[in-house]
């Protein structure tokens, strides 16, 4: 029994770590359209600074850095608290927090879902394989302490 828990703790982690990367990916996408955008505008500014002699040139607008939004940002810290829990299994209250963070991203991917479907939506098989391990945690622990 220990060993096949310890088994769903790694490939669980290893899932997480994975949906986190997904998460990274997903902000690098976004953001890899507006650094480009960035990088033509840097490179014009330094053409036409040259071409004039360094006497004229527009500076280009300032840059807007990386495009995250919110639910980004409170997914990927939701993975890592999934993967906080996995070294403390026995840990009931900060598996229920976790699980009720997890609850409102469904609710979040459902209704992304229904109204407008993004990339983050790639990220719900990763949270529904957490739940797992916490039915594990909560309902076979207690049992296999017997």
């Amino acid at each position: 029994m220990t060993t096949g828990f310890q088994l769903v703790r790694y490939l669980i982690g290893l899932t997480l770590a994975c949906g986190l990367l997904v998460v990274l990916l997903i902000v690098l996408l976004h953001s890899a359209a507006n650094f480009a955008k960035e990088g033509v505008g840097v490179l014009g500014y330094v053409a036409s600074l040259f071409a004039s002699g360094f006497t004229a040139g527009t500076r280009p607008p300032e840059p807007r850095g990386w495009i995250t939004s919110l639910p980004q940002v409170g997914l990927a810290l939701l993975f890592v608290s999934m993967m906080a829990t996995l070294f403390f299994p026995g840990a009931k209250v900060a598996l229920h927090v976790v699980a009720a963070m997890a609850f409102v991203a469904l609710i979040w991917f459902l209704r992304m879902m229904l109204m407008d479907l993004q990339l983050e939506i790639l990220c719900l098989p990763f949270v529904l394989i957490w739940f797992i391990y916490y039915a594990w945690c909560i309902f076979w622990l207690p049992l296999a302490s017997l």
